[in-house]
């Protein structure tokens, strides 16, 4: 089922959110130690080197090289050894040119997203995780920016560190991007389970998944068999496979019901997003 992108979510008001976060991004930059900068913030990556994937990223959307990393034939593992990859253009700059970095390529992608027509973000293309709209690649850089900021707040202020903040408009962006992309993988995953999968993000939307007729999104009548709610921000970090659901779930930011089968535990086992 397509489904094109909802009001609220064009390409002017993702670029838009893609401004904020960036800005909030190079705050969260300066307010950091040279020391803080080079604490690990993931295996065998620094925290400058996670602002330096951000900057980078910018640049390879903006040129077109991001988009064919994600091609069909490509796979999680490949994609994450180009990210080591592209890192290293960025190795030997300092602090002050790796800000002008994001800044300069954040604008530059910002300027490039408001200015796609939004017949052409409609337009649906084969990725590595199934069929999904070219609006959905520009949801990928805002999510990538939010679940690394989170990772910069683990790495310099521990695990009791707060989330990082998310504006409605960028909950409800991240919101649609997830559910967009979960069924893709999923329902390949699920192929030969039957049920009727209703997943519920915050207070906003609300999307069945029919496994047996390979459906999905916020128009399908099905009687729902089994329910799965959960905030965006947890969607993420399971996505991002930074928090497992069993995790979530125990901590009450995902509430499964009605899942005798199991099948909506299973869809859970199925999210990824890089």
């Amino acid at each position: 089922m397509a489904t094109a992108v909802p009001v609220g979510m064009r390409t002017r008001d993702i670029a838009a959110v893609i401004r904020r976060l960036r800005g909030a991004t190079l705050l969260r930059f300066d307010s950091l130690s040279d020391t803080d900068l080079e604490r690990e913030a993931l295996p065998d990556w620094t925290v400058a080197d996670v602002f330096r994937h951000l900057a980078d990223s910018d640049r390879g959307s903006v040129l077109g090289a991001h988009l064919l990393e994600f091609l069909p034939s490509k796979d999680l593992d490949e994609f994450e050894k180009q990210n080591d990859v592209n890192l290293e253009r960025l190795r030997a700059v300092g602090r002050t040119q790796l800000r002008r970095e994001l800044e300069v390529w954040g604008q530059r992608l910002a300027r490039v997203i408001a200015a796609t027509p939004n017949v052409l973000a409609r337009r649906q293309v084969s990725l590595a995780f199934g069929r999904l709209p070219l609006a959905w690649m520009a949801g990928l850089r805002p999510y990538d920016e939010w679940v690394h900021n989170w990772d910069i707040a683990q790495a310099v202020d521990g695990p009791e560190a707060r989330e990082p903040a998310m504006e409605p408009a960028l909950r409800d962006l991240l919101a649609w991007f997830q559910l967009r992309a979960l069924p893709a993988d999923a329902l390949l995953q699920l192929g030969t389970r039957d049920g009727v999968v209703e997943v519920a993000v915050d207070e906003g939307p609300t999307w069945r998944f029919d496994l047996a007729a390979g459906t999905w999104g916020p128009d399908v009548a099905a009687t729902p068999t089994a329910r799965i709610e959960l905030d965006v921000a947890a969607f993420c970090l399971l996505a991002a496979a930074r928090v497992p659901w069993a995790t979530l779930e125990a901590a009450g930011r995902i509430r499964v019901d009605d899942d005798e089968a199991g099948t909506a535990h299973a869809v859970l086992d199925a999210v990824r997003v890089v």
